[in-house]
């Protein structure tokens, strides 16, 4: 073997002209002369397609081709030869974060790009599109509801192709391309994997296909089946009238003497399954999963549950019925109104919470310094003060708390003085700005908020956009053990852009006997709905109901209110 170290590869003609590409489009994006951008373009239609600009690059000669200047011809051989560019890398530095990515998506240029970035401090596809559901474009010069809607339309189908998407963007187009292959293949087929366990991600749609004995060789389709599944797959996906599932489809068969098995094993995590049948036992054939159950002496766990092997412990010994539930819901609290950023009225929330059979139901707001949500200012207070008096008298049925959802300061204070936060029924306090603090400092800034006397909920605990942004820094132990400690619930915001706190957290909660409180988060009527989310992400944490607040019942909950 040769001693040398061998060179690093340089890039190829093709990365040149996608380089020369990537600089006009930055130039454009910072407002560069037009002239000098287009040179760059124009420069890389000249040289696309020819394969001798490594060797014209180590020889000097880029500049003896047709439109090629002496300053991108050093911006080539910088690149050909080293690999790098640095003026690409001073143009990206100097342009505000998320720009690029925002300008991806169709119908957003750079100057409407610019507005958001300065007027939400939004930096990316995500945090976007969690803003248009918040509505918080249609108060921005230039934006409306029909743009809104727009870039929310756009954002979609721009996602489609990630290889990731959240639950909320696949559960209806799934459900739709189950039913269309029932109807094509007349026969059993069932959704499995990452969609039946209600993962808050997913990598891939799964479907169980039951098949009989003569259409499979050795567990797989003949060929002569495999073409007929394929093509109601195909049929199946054209049908759909909506976004693209945007993940791969993965398709799974069985017959019906082992149909249980294989659904059961599909719809298990890998930790749930080896805890059912430890070094690598089979189960064998069951026709149902209730049986494969049964055959270890335990009850039929949702698929929800089959997580982390724990459920297991609890199923055997008898408590996993006390797993959260939806219909154990008896309440929700946080959701906004047209006071702030919502988009609809209080008396509308209201009626649509009486409609979901609510007990109790509890209003909060922004705060003041949540200017991008209209948060609401001082001499506004009063005045929503009122409004929930007069709708508490028109809907007796449902008791309204009076709630904010408070800025957490950069120093860990609430926005608003005290003599203001002790008028609210509750407060919900939360994290909106200065994301970028180090872990020891946005800790301390949490845990301050949670020692206030008026604090009752923490929001969103990390500040996560899944897919969009990750959580800050945080200990979320300690946290967690501060939040027990003062008898402050922590949120499990249900948004399914959020579900913060991570399900995964489901032991340190129980082991601080943390009280969770699971919340929608809603801007709009329909935002109930998410509810359902959070009871799901709930039940894979094996939270109890003595945990969940809001399953608590009405005389319950005041007495918690007022504890403080």
């Amino acid at each position: 073997m040769s001693s040398k170290t061998a060179s690093p590869m340089t890039p190829t003609s093709v990365n040149a002209v996608r380089l020369l590409e990537e600089i006009a489009h930055l130039m454009s994006l910072k407002g560069e002369n037009p002239f000098k951008v287009r040179a760059f373009e124009k420069a890389a239609a000249i040289l696309t397609g020819r394969e001798d600009l490594a060797e014209r690059a180590r020889q000097g000669t880029l500049t003896e081709l047709d439109g090629i200047g002496k300053g991108i011809a050093e911006v080539l051989t910088e690149f050909l030869i080293t690999g790098v560019s640095k003026v690409k890398a001073e143009l990206e530095s100097t342009l505000p974060a998320g720009l690029l990515e925002l300008t991806q998506i169709p119908g957003l240029g750079p100057k409407k790009a610019f507005q958001l970035i300065e007027t939400l401090e939004i930096s990316s596809v995500r945090e976007l599109e969690y803003a248009c559901q918040e509505n918080r474009l249609l108060k921005i010069k230039g934006f409306g509801p029909k743009i809104q809607q727009k870039l929310l339309e756009n954002i979609r189908f721009l996602q489609a192709a990630t290889g990731q998407v959240r639950l909320d963007q696949v559960l209806e187009p799934a459900q739709h391309l189950l039913e269309e292959m029932r109807r094509l293949l007349k026969t059993r087929v069932e959704c499995t994997g990452e969609v039946r366990r209600r993962c808050e991600v997913l990598h891939s749609v799964g479907l169980l296909i039951e098949l009989s004995a003569a259409e499979l060789v050795d567990g797989k389709p003949s060929s002569a089946a495999m073409k007929r599944i394929s093509e109601c797959l195909v049929a199946a996906k054209s049908a759909s009238t909506g976004a693209p599932i945007g993940v791969p489809i993965e398709l799974e068969f069985a017959e019906a003497k082992n149909w249980g098995t294989h659904w059961a094993r599909g719809s298990s995590s890998a930790a749930h399954w080896s805890a059912l049948f430890p070094e690598g036992s089979e189960p064998g054939a069951f026709r149902d999963e209730e049986a494969l159950y049964a055959s270890k002496k335990l009850p039929w766990i949702d698929p929800v549950l089959r997580e982390t092997g724990h459920e297991l412990e609890l199923a055997a010994r008898g408590v996993l019925h006390q797993v959260i539930q939806q219909d154990r819901i008896r309440g929700v609290f946080h959701f906004h109104t047209t006071r702030s950023d919502g988009a609809h009225s209080l008396e509308e929330m209201v009626r649509a919470a009486r409609e979901w059979g609510y007990q109790y139901v509890g209003v909060s707001d922004h705060s003041q310094s949540a200017f991008y949500a209209q948060g609401l200012k001082e001499d506004e207070l009063l005045a929503q003060e009122r409004e929930v008096r007069a709708v508490q008298e028109k809907y007796p049925e449902v008791r309204i708390f009076w709630g904010i959802e408070s800025d957490i300061l950069a120093d860990g204070s609430l926005d608003y003085p005290d003599h203001l936060l002790k008028h609210f029924d509750f407060v919900i306090a939360s994290i909106h700005s200065r994301f970028q603090m180090d872990r020891e400092t946005m800790t301390e800034r949490v845990v301050q908020a949670i020692r206030h006397p008026q604090t009752r909920f923490i929001g969103h605990l990390t500040g996560r956009l899944l897919l969009g942004r990750k959580g800050y820094e945080l200990d979320v132990e300690r946290v967690i053990r501060e939040a027990a400690k003062h008898d402050v619930a922590i949120e499990l915001n249900a948004h399914p852009q959020r579900l913060d706190i991570d399900w995964r957290h489901g032991p340190l909660l129980k082991k601080a006997g943390a009280l969770v409180s699971i919340n929608p988060d809603a801007h709009e009527v329909a935002g109930f709905s998410d509810t359902e989310y959070g009871v799901w992400m709930a039940r894979k944490a094996l939270l109890f109901d003595e945990s969940v607040v809001n399953a608590w019942d009405l005389r319950k909950v005041e007495s918690w209110l007022k504890r403080k």
